[in-house]
């Protein structure tokens, strides 16, 4: 498949083509690079899928979710659900293709995954593994049976944002995914839509388990994420996002995912 972006052209099998020409295997791995700015239309695939950046940022939505992907973290998504992609940055990521024939233990829904060095060197194992022309060399069933338990673990949820569908929300949802950093309240909000401050809120946690102030913090961190990969520095970050206090953001940054926005800049998974 040739893919094209305004800064630059590439050819690769995409996983539909790999699935069909391997459509036995267990097992297929592909390694992807997308430009900034390439979008990666609506699609799915017959078998589950893990994406895993080695470097970069991506956002992958689904019908219901978005789920920001940086190069620490990874993504499953079950076989024949519709999704699409934007790199927010240069980023290439190993992809992975999972026979449901093969394995039948994977969750339901799109997680992400909290790459911990176990996963990874799983990850690196199994690239390794398959060998040219994505031949299956023996043990790799044994593998793919710790990638079955490693999966069924709990879910990572800090990068993954649901989308409210009720339309009294929607207008609070389009600007803040546009303005992150917006100060307004549930009140102000409900003077605006016409519902009242109890309703939005209702509606809310009803909707995606997350209280309002929730929802948006979690928005706000993700857009951080995307604001540090572009280089911009850690007070300016803060600030665009509505951050007040530089100190308070780091502090937030960490607790959601476990370092702080400088290591996050630096810090790499997969060479």
């Amino acid at each position: 498949m040739t893919k094209n972006t305004d800064k630059k052209t590439y050819a690769t099998p995409d996983g539909n083509t790999l699935i069909a020409t391997y459509s036995c295997q267990p097992l297929l791995i592909n390694t992807l690079n997308m430009a900034k700015g390439f979008h990666d239309k609506p699609h799915q695939h017959a078998w589950h899928q893990i994406i895993f950046p080695s470097r970069g940022l991506l956002k992958c939505s689904t019908d219901t979710h978005q789920f920001y992907i940086p190069h620490h973290r990874a993504l499953f998504i079950p076989a024949h659900t519709r999704h699409e992609s934007r790199a927010l940055q240069d980023t290439t990521f190993i992809a992975v293709y999972l026979n449901p024939v093969s394995l039948t233990r994977l969750p339901a829904s799109s997680q992400p995954i909290e790459v911990t060095p176990f996963f990874r060197e799983l990850i690196l194992k199994l690239r390794q593994s398959v060998l040219r022309e994505q031949e299956q060399p023996p043990g790799i069933l044994r593998l793919l049976a710790v990638l079955e338990d490693e999966l069924s673990a709990d879910k990572d949820s800090s990068l993954e944002l649901p989308m409210p569908q009720d339309r009294r929300l929607a207008p609070i949802v389009d600007e803040l995914l546009i303005h992150p950093g917006s100060t307004k309240t549930l009140a102000q909000w409900a003077r605006q839509t016409g519902a009242t401050e109890r309703t939005l809120s209702r509606v809310f946690q009803k909707e995606i388990q997350l209280t309002f102030p929730q929802w948006r913090q979690r928005l706000r961190l993700m857009t951080a994420m995307t604001l540090l990969e572009q280089g911009l520095p850690v007070q300016d970050v803060a600030h665009e996002i509505g951050y007040q206090s530089v100190s308070a953001f780091i502090e937030a940054f960490r607790l959601a995912f476990k370092l702080t926005p400088q290591q996050f800049k630096h810090q790499r998974t997969i060479e």
